[in-house]
């Protein structure tokens, strides 16, 4: 029987929307302003900036999956949809792994970049164990009503290509939390549905399973914390 997993929660909610942690980014545009007399003609260029404001998608979904019931697609294992939990000892053997879907994102004629962040969570809403805690993250197509099971985790195929990796040593994620916090995993083409699957990197040492797992927040809960997209700046 499938044990039910009570996921750390979030400890406040605000009503405040959303903050910026990078500077917006700035140009100028020139217009043509005649300023006529009576006698003269002048010319004045105005400088103006544009600003582009940055947006930022939360996840729609999060499914976690389990190498011990590869098999399982009658809804998301543990019942969880905003749970992140990543496990391995040994590849395969008890492994579980984690689908991040985002919906609503520009269209790909759009030909928008989407980056794709990680902010920390606040280490006393967060379970992290093992040696090495890193883990790999691939990009795939995944339709918003497909159900994620084991058998479609591409870290299986041991061919599929890296999208990206999170370094989950301790001292990588220190310097991490000292520059802010957010951890830039890479960018790809927006596209309306863009769908992640990540799982542990390395195999345990002395017995001891590399794990991860936390809530993945997003406003107006408190604090955010997972797996967003960043788009238009």
């Amino acid at each position: 029987m499938l044990s039910v997993v009570h996921p750390i929660l979030a400890a406040l909610i605000i009503r405040n929307g959303l903050t910026f942690p990078y500077p917006f980014t700035n140009t100028t545009k020139t217009i043509d302003n005649a300023d006529f007399s009576a006698t003269s003609r002048t010319l004045t260029n105005i400088t103006t900036p544009i600003e582009y404001h940055c947006e930022y998608v939360y996840p729609s979904d999060l499914s976690v999956v389990n190498a011990r019931y590869p098999d399982y697609n009658r809804s998301h294992l543990h019942e969880a949809k905003q749970f992140f939990m990543l496990r391995r000892e040994i590849a395969d053997m008890g492994e579980i792994a984690t689908r991040v879907q985002f919906a609503s994102l520009p269209l790909a004629p759009s030909n928008k970049t989407c980056r794709l962040e990680f902010v920390l969570p606040r280490p006393d809403l967060q379970r992290i164990s093992g040696f090495n805690p890193s883990f790999n993250v691939y990009q795939t197509e995944r339709g918003t009503d497909s159900i994620a099971t084991w058998q479609t985790y591409e870290g299986n195929s041991g061919a599929a290509p890296l999208f990206g990796q999170v370094n989950g040593e301790a001292e990588a994620l220190e310097r991490t939390r000292a520059a802010g916090g957010v951890a830039a995993i890479n960018e790809t083409r927006c596209n309306a549905t863009l769908t992640f699957q990540m799982g542990m990197t390395y195999n345990a040492r002395d017995t001891v399973p590399n794990y991860w797992e936390f809530v993945n927040v997003a406003p107006p809960g408190w604090p955010v914390q997972g797996f967003r997209i960043v788009h238009g700046c």
